[in-house]
């Protein structure tokens, strides 16, 4: 089932606003015909699929340089090491985000992304699981005020079954609003007379449960669980440093694969693959050389001798 993220955020205030490089690419693309444009998913932004660039770099860049290259070893570094480069400058980011993404949603609680799960559907950085940006977090996990749950379907149980329909575990978002919070769910459920066990799968129920109640103690409770979404909540707090901790680590990943990871495959091959031509060239020299070497009859009789005489004193 597809989880979409939230649309009720209101992006005005973050649209794009390109400057004069970018309008003049975004004028240019006017007059590239339908199908191109279609095909390679041009925007307003001046922007195109990650798919798109990097077919583009291929034929543009690396085949360009494969063509012009001196000898096989070149060829060879351009498909081993140019070729992996260029990739992970462009899939490495959205692909280490992906998976950072459904460690963190299953470790912590927290629900960072929406979007399809699966292989298949997240090999393309356009689509699966998308880390959601920071207004979208505010959107998932905050209120403004206690009466904001009003406007929600289904009020404050609505808002927390979305939270675990984008993948958290609401038990642990419970337990890292406030220290309390997690003693005030429980104390919710026993003036309830709940009996079960408080989980994932229940707490919607329990909520809902609350709602419906005329108890001046259970709307109490179940208030003083509101208050602590309001605003920025600890919760919130968390998801937010989650995804500032995740994407300077994604970057850090992609840095550390391109400048040390790659080049040092690189040469690590390169030198194996002349250790292994050296031997060769060696052992078939070594080889040359016995050929033109003159064989020694009477020195080889010689040890024969000398071997059948040992043999008959032992």
């Amino acid at each position: 089932m597809t989880i979409q993220a939230p649309s009720s955020i209101n992006t005005s205030q973050y649209a794009f606003k390109p400057g004069k490089i970018q309008q003049s690419l975004a004028n240019m693309g006017k007059h590239i015909p339908d199908k191109v444009h279609d095909f390679c998913d041009l925007t307003t932004k001046a922007s195109m699929k990650r798919t798109t660039q990097f077919a583009v770099i291929a034929v543009c860049v690396l085949l360009a340089r494969f063509l012009q290259a001196r000898n096989n070893d070149e060829r060879r570094e351009i498909l081993t090491r140019d070729t992996g480069m260029v990739f992970t400058a462009i899939y490495a980011v959205p692909l280490l985000k992906k998976v950072a993404s459904m460690f963190i949603n299953k470790k912590t609680g927290i629900p960072v992304a929406y979007g399809e799960k699966g292989l298949l559907k997240n090999i393309n950085p356009e689509k699966g699981l998308q880390m959601a940006s920071y207004e979208q977090l505010a959107e998932w996990l905050s209120v403004k005020n206690v009466e904001s749950f009003n406007g929600i379907k289904n009020g404050f149980a609505g808002f927390c079954r979305n939270i675990k329909k984008l993948g958290g575990d609401l038990t642990k978002c419970f337990s890292m609003l406030d220290k309390n919070s997690k003693d005030t769910l429980n104390d919710l459920a026993k003036s309830l007379g709940y009996q079960k066990e408080i989980t994932n799968k229940n707490v919607v129920g329990l909520i809902r449960q609350a709602q419906k109640s005329t108890d001046k103690n259970v709307l109490q409770k179940l208030d003083s669980l509101k208050t602590m979404f309001v605003g920025e909540n600890k919760l919130l707090t968390n998801a937010s440093n989650l995804k500032s901790v995740t994407g300077a680590s994604c970057i850090a990943a992609t840095a550390f694969i391109l400048g040390g990871l790659l080049p040092w495959f690189n040469i690590q091959h390169t030198k194996k693959l002349y250790e292994e031509k050296k031997k060769s060239e060696n052992n078939g020299l070594n080889n040359e050389q016995a050929k033109e070497l003159p064989v020694n009859n009477s020195n080889m009789m010689n040890k024969f001798e000398l071997f059948q005489k040992i043999g008959q004193i032992v």
